[in-house]
């Protein structure tokens, strides 16, 4: 699996499965991708988009992992 890893160094890391749809609404494209879940964990994200990717390999969609910036509010 490649996970798409371009750090920011001013912000700590989150890495967000995100699952597109190998159907994509032409009505609702945005409807066709969706972030699934965050993780601190480089590792943890890696292994858990596997597992998705396994049990609902016949779902018409994959999942993947990328690297993001987590922001707190102030």
């Amino acid at each position: 699996m490649v996970v798409r890893d371009k750090q920011h160094a001013k912000y700590p890391h989150g890495y967000a499965i995100v699952r597109i749809d190998r159907v994509v609404s032409e009505n609702q494209p945005e409807d066709s991708v969706a972030v699934v879940k965050v993780f601190s964990s480089r590792i943890a994200a890696e292994k858990d988009a596997a597992r998705l990717n396994g049990v609902n390999a016949e779902k018409g969609c994959r999942y993947f992992v990328y690297v993001t910036r987590m922001i707190t509010d102030k």
